[in-house]
């Protein structure tokens, strides 16, 4: 009988049911209390685990289909305010499996979410921010989905680290790739996003809408620098050297649509820059090392244009093709209408 007791698991609280929506158990975590870890090392896939409380722990995932929750009330997300009922003060990390985080506050000594390996994360409306270091880490060929997610300052160890360069909100490498839809990615210590090594990133949707249905003002992505306040437009940076809002290196690719960038854009080392359709760029975008950019002002269709109030510079061999913007001009407005030499 003792050893019966002491085999009760120490990762839920009684809260279990087995008529989860998903096709799996729902779990409850209360921390301290109980280990959020222990609850994914006794899952099934298919398991939703929910989280109340502060869990001091980082969390590893290693089977497919877990779900770490702060939405057991299935309430609907508040994008002024994201997050749940759990914060995890510590790393998870999702390692060549499938897994979705939502509704909860990730902050800590290292990174909030790293997703590696040929993993698959998908992360909705949780707060990633004050990490020590990056927000979101996607590396090696994974691929994740980002959707209401407030990615903000991240990078707490300081500029004077010898790794700063990759303390962002979000830092895709190694032939990854991320879909990202109204996420605000503000005043992190070193840029917004880093696209590095072959990855890929795209915000919004691949092809316009029809004239007269403009983009969802709910999808817009969100990419601030340090400092920079897009309101008043305070410390936002309008000259060719200072914080980065978005770095793209070493075969990088960025795709954006339905986006407002406040900062500097840089692309470098044989990436490429692609902006198209209701997308506002404010600060200078650096183009370098037989690098391509295009700013394309969708003007056939009328209502989804792009407002470019900056100068694009072209260094190394790097060049600007098939895009109304050409290399070292300077525009205050709509792309195909406001530039000049």
């Amino acid at each position: 009988m003792a050893g019966l007791l002491l085999a009760v698991p120490a990762y839920a609280d009684g809260d279990d049911d087995k008529d989860n929506d998903r096709g799996g158990k729902r779990l409850t975590v209360r921390c301290p209390a109980k280990s959020v870890q222990a609850a994914v090392d006794r899952a099934s896939p298919g398991t939703t685990i929910f989280i109340k409380g502060v869990c001091r722990e980082d969390i590893r995932i290693t089977k497919d289909d877990i779900t770490l929750s702060g939405n057991r009330a299935r309430a609907s997300c508040d994008k002024t305010n994201p997050g749940g009922s759990g914060t995890i003060q510590g790393t998870i990390s999702v390692e060549s499996v499938r897994a979705r985080i939502e509704f909860l506050s990730v902050t800590g000594p290292g990174e909030g979410v790293l997703i590696t390996n040929r993993a698959h994360g998908r992360l909705v409306c949780n707060d990633i921010s004050e990490n020590d270091e990056t927000g979101v880490i996607v590396s090696r060929s994974s691929n994740a989905v980002l959707r209401d997610n407030h990615l903000s300052s991240n990078g707490q160890r300081g500029i004077d680290n010898p790794f700063v360069f990759f303390d962002c909100g979000l830092y895709a490498l190694d032939a990854s790739s991320v879909r990202s839809d109204g996420n605000t990615y503000a005043d992190n210590q070193y840029c917004a996003i880093e696209v590095d090594r072959q990855s890929y990133f795209k915000s919004g949707d691949f092809l316009p809408k029809e004239p007269g249905n403009p983009a969802d003002p709910a999808l817009r992505d969100v990419y601030i620098e340090r400092g920079c306040d897009p309101q008043t437009g305070a410390g936002c940076f309008t000259t060719d050297e200072g914080p980065v809002a978005i770095e793209v290196f070493n075969g990088g690719n960025v795709d954006l649509r339905n986006a407002e960038v406040n900062g500097l854009i840089d692309v470098s080392a044989l990436s490429s820059l692609r902006v198209d359709g209701d997308a506002e760029l404010q600060g200078n975008i650096r183009n370098r090392v037989n690098s391509i950019v295009r700013i394309r002002d969708r003007s056939f269709l009328g209502d989804r244009g792009v407002d470019f109030t900056g100068t694009l510079f072209c260094f190394d061999n790097s060049r600007a093709y098939f895009s109304d913007v050409q290399c070292g001009q300077t525009c205050s407005g709509p792309a195909a209408t406001s530039c000049v030499p």
